[in-house]
């Protein structure tokens, strides 16, 4: 015996087509299932016990699924807003993270930071300016490996005042027989402000640069 579903009747058919194409029913498209098939099941053949238990066990899961998704929909909600209000905190903080610029502001000095792989005889910093003019020499005596920080008073080589701004540094470290060591430098800066889209955070530095959270290596 055939049996007439109802579902033209039921309107669902919109519903389900969509369901279908999602390769899943939702919960409402389930009960209306459920109740479709009380409805006009063959009363000389009716479903068993088995078959309800084993339908409501669907049921069950669906539901169970679905809270769990919402759930765990609502602990990323939770974790992102956290992450932004994190975020925003760093606003007016210096960071340090790879790269080789360092903010000068006012007539004051700053500090220039690298890493050294290997003990160094000689140590030479070269500051320049975003054009790569030469605006500063620094010569140090022998240096230990691991990090190291040299001060620049922001004077040039002619003991002059630079403008405050952006500044880019190369570091040269040689051992006593000539060998070059091989060196990491670090940039230096101020969180300007926070951008989010798409999924992704970003910090915006006072000198324009964008980094990622995990590109932070520390707040200084």
């Amino acid at each position: 015996m055939e049996i007439n579903t109802g579902l033209e009747t039921l309107g669902t058919t919109t519903s389900f087509s969509n369901s279908a194409e999602r390769n899943e029913l939702d919960q409402a498209a389930f009960l209306r299932l459920f109740l479709v098939q009380l409805q006009t099941q063959d009363p000389l053949n009716p479903a068993t016990n088995e078959e309800f238990i084993a339908q409501l066990a669907q049921f069950t899961t669906l539901e169970q699924t679905t809270k769990t998704a919402t759930l765990i929909q609502d602990l990323l909600d939770q974790g992102e807003q956290q992450a932004k209000v994190g975020l925003v905190e760093l606003i007016g903080h210096e960071i340090l993270a790879n790269g080789n610029t360092v903010q000068l502001s006012g007539t004051g000095g700053t500090t220039l930071a690298y890493e050294l792989a290997g003990e160094a005889n000689s140590v030479t910093v070269v500051v320049s300016d975003t054009a790569g003019n030469l605006v500063r020499t620094i010569t140090v005596g022998p240096q230990a490996a691991g990090q190291q920080v040299v001060a620049w008073d922001g004077l040039d080589n002619n003991a002059s005042q630079v403008s405050p701004g952006t500044y880019q540094f190369s570091v040269q470290a040689m051992t006593p027989d000539g060998t070059s060591v091989p060196v990491v430098t670090f940039l230096r800066d101020v969180v300007a402000s926070t951008i989010w889209a798409n999924g992704k955070a970003e910090l915006v530095l006072t000198s324009g640069q964008s980094l990622t959270a995990s590109e932070i290596l520390s707040v200084l």
